[in-house]
């Protein structure tokens, strides 16, 4: 459907070498409120080299609104397909320069808006399914983690390797003797070993065990952890059944989209054998681990840091 001189468009539908300018529709992330920032929406020329989903959307609307964007989703074409519309979720960026921390910008409904590409954005991202949430996840981890040459740079994190540690380390806070951790979402396995070092330093043995949902990042873990190969699966965390339980699992509560977050922690309850704990966080500034688990009714044993954990009853069938 042609609109304004924008067609809708799918990942598929796009010759990635003829693009040369992109223009983004952002939106606040757990929420319905898009982003305009006061000289329109960010949009950019391609520079040599960029990756128009990995780089030129995360350079673009960080240097020109101060926003960080996470998902990433081809809305539409137009000149020809020289120019892509991406809308992409995230939100303001408060972090180190040259990224801009004062953009000024108007947040709202989308449907207050008067322009046609906001509205095709917002059609878009009401009607997401979560397999188009996962091909479009993959296709931004394959891309960026593999390309990643410092081990927590492969596992998604962006800073330095102290930020990892304060952003991570209070999974360790719920573990609580000896047994078995499974990460959901485990990347290249940093996490891994960095739980496996930080429970010893606490005199704590743990047994280390990883489900990825991109196979090629998975492989990557098997390749750089060949000792714990035959622990690392590919999965969806939604609907994989694991080989066994889990004393302690970990995950990330952004790996789905807002309205399947109960299916989610529903299926990663399985995953803990009795009396174990299931850790979420949330490393937004936009929503706290702890806020999302209370609006889903789940009762929280206890937090720390950006997590908080759920207690699986001893007496739970398995």
């Amino acid at each position: 459907m042609a609109s304004h001189g924008w067609t809708k468009a799918t990942y598929d539908d796009v010759d990635w070498h003829r693009v040369q300018r992109v223009t983004l529709v952002p939106f606040i992330e757990d929420s319905d409120d898009v982003v305009i920032p006061d000289d329109g929406l960010p949009s950019g020329d391609i520079r040599p080299g960029e990756d128009v989903l990995v780089d030129a959307a995360l350079r673009i609307p960080l240097e020109q609104a101060g926003f960080r964007r996470q998902g990433t989703h081809v809305l539409a074409l137009g000149d020809g397909g020289e120019h892509v519309a991406l809308w992409i979720e995230g939100y303001r960026y408060t972090g180190r320069r040259p990224h801009r921390a004062d953009a000024p910008w108007w947040t709202g409904p989308a449907r207050d808006v008067d322009d046609v590409l906001v509205h095709l954005a917002d059609d878009a991202r009401r009607a997401l399914t979560h397999d188009e949430m996962v091909a479009d996840t993959r296709r931004i981890l394959d891309a960026s983690y593999l390309r990643e040459d410092t081990p927590w740079g492969g596992s998604g994190f962006s800073g330095t390797v102290e930020e990892w540690n304060e952003n991570h380390a209070h999974i360790v806070d719920a573990v609580e003797h000896d047994g078995t951790f499974l990460d959901v979402g485990c990347a290249n396995g940093y996490l891994l070993e960095c739980m496996v070092e930080w429970c010893a330093a606490r005199r704590i043995t743990l047994e280390p065990f990883g489900v990825e949902i991109s196979d090629a990042i998975a492989q990557r873990a098997r390749a750089r952890l060949p000792q714990w190969a035959d622990r690392i699966w590919t999965g969806d965390a939604v609907t994989w059944t694991p080989p066994r339980r889990f004393d302690v699992v970990h995950s990330l509560l952004d790996l789905v989209l807002p309205a399947q977050r109960r299916q989610l922690v529903d299926n990663l309850l399985t995953f803990v054998a009795p009396g174990g704990r299931l850790v979420l966080s949330a490393y937004s500034p936009v929503r706290t681990a702890r806020s999302i688990v209370d609006v889903l009714g789940y009762p929280i044993e206890g937090g720390a840091g950006l997590g908080v954990w759920l207690r699986q009853p001893e007496d739970v069938a398995v």
